[in-house]
């Protein structure tokens, strides 16, 4: 995983699998970054995400929950057209936004 602070916009590219093990390993990574510089608006972009499993689809609901209390904004971008199914599936989308493109690294 990478990440930027952009204005008040904080950014997560993620690669590979969003598994529970890359989970595992981003967790506190991104709960502590999201508490140190209190963004207005968090964007996690998935473009070079190949698998996601409802590992990560929790992650990305308790950052919506860490970032509600805080009454910041989360956006889901780039997602592969499965992925997005998944997301679309799993009820997200009716209360994440979603964007087709992001600031690149």
């Amino acid at each position: 995983m990478k990440h930027q602070m952009i204005g008040n916009t904080l950014y997560f590219y993620f690669f590979g699998d969003f598994d529970n093990l890359a989970v595992q390993n981003l967790k506190e990574i991104c709960i502590d970054l999201i508490d140190q510089w209190q963004p207005a608006v968090v964007k996690m972009d998935f473009e070079e995400v190949s698998f996601i499993d409802s590992t990560g689809i929790g992650f990305v609901l308790a950052r919506y929950k860490q970032l509600s209390k805080m009454g910041s904004k989360l956006v889901i971008c780039n997602l592969s057209r499965t992925n997005q199914t998944l997301f679309h599936m799993s009820g997200v989308f009716q209360i994440i936004s979603y964007e087709r493109n992001g600031v690149k690294i």
